[in-house]
């Protein structure tokens, strides 16, 4: 069954290999990205079920022009939200040295962007198949796998926000389970990328190829989980 994506933080990486695999997969996919015109892989990746259009997940106006262009060229909704816009912040600080810009950065796109973008979308989730919202979420925001109360060492702001994005997924999971949602977070693993460096253990083709067989098996049982891109549940 083919069904209709929206993929946020399109332009490269991560975001960038799930257009590619669900498009290849015969799916229609609106891929979003806060510059088009700056992704050259992403542009070149526009066919008839690739549709790109302008998301600023941090933008309030941008996320209302989004939600009214996806209106019209899926009328009938979409079926499957991947959240997958991120920002690092400056991993380097620990929880001794991390700033309040560096914690408001990262909580900007990691746990205001993506809930912004999730209530605007909502009613085009509400008309599809299958109500399915995936949040890339992190290993790193971990509650339970945190030794000495320092995260992993580094990048504090990025591993706070992404213990609130795993709180945020929770909340919608409850909020809509008797709408028959399925919300998840799913963290990639440590892949090879502008953000996550040249060290990572995945290729983005390998992570996003677990990750996609995860949710294409996804049923409502499933709600509230958090998982890995094997498909192993992870500790909040």
């Amino acid at each position: 069954m083919t069904l209709t994506y929206l993929v946020t933080g399109a332009s490269r990486g991560i975001g960038l290999e799930f257009v590619k695999q669900l498009a290849s997969a015969g799916n229609t996919v609106i891929a979003t990205a806060r510059n088009i015109e700056a992704s050259s892989g992403l542009k070149a990746l526009a066919q008839d079920n690739v549709i790109l259009t302008t998301l600023d997940t941090g933008d309030s106006e941008s996320i209302k022009k989004a939600v009214e262009f996806v209106s019209k060229v899926a009328p009938n909704g979409i079926d499957v939200l991947i959240n997958n816009a991120g920002a690092t912040g400056d991993m380097s600080l620990d929880v001794l040295n991390c700033t309040p810009e560096d914690y408001r950065k990262a909580f900007e796109i990691n746990v205001i962007g993506t809930s912004s973008v999730t209530q605007a979308m909502l009613p085009l989730l509400r008309l599809g198949k299958t109500r399915k919202i995936v949040n890339l979420c992190s290993v790193l925001g971990s509650i339970e796998r945190t030794e000495n109360g320092n995260a992993w060492g580094f990048g504090m702001s990025y591993a706070v926000s992404k213990a609130a994005e795993g709180m945020l997924t929770k909340g919608f999971s409850c909020a809509l389970k008797d709408e028959d949602f399925t919300i998840v977070a799913v963290h990639p693993g440590w892949v090879i990328t502008d953000m996550g460096g040249k060290n990572g253990e995945l290729t983005t083709t390998q992570s996003v190829e677990g990750m996609l067989n995860c949710v294409y098996k996804m049923t409502t049982k499933d709600n509230g989980t958090f998982f890995d891109y094997a498909g192993t549940i992870l500790p909040w």
